[in-house]
């Protein structure tokens, strides 16, 4: 049993993997490595509605 959690669009309800797009969210920074990059979170777009979430 694998605890992988699915990722769902809340507009549309698409949950298939290749239709949800990861990209980081450049206005929010979580943390800064210990080189001084910046770490960003994710953003998530539906590829079928558009929707970023």
């Amino acid at each position: 049993m694998s605890d992988y959690k699915r990722i769902k669009c809340p507009n549309c309800g698409n949950e298939n993997p290749r239709k949800l797009h990861e990209t980081p969210d450049k206005n929010k920074v979580l943390y800064y490595s210990m080189q001084g990059t910046p770490v960003y979170a994710k953003q998530v777009k539906c590829g079928d509605c558009g929707m970023i979430f």
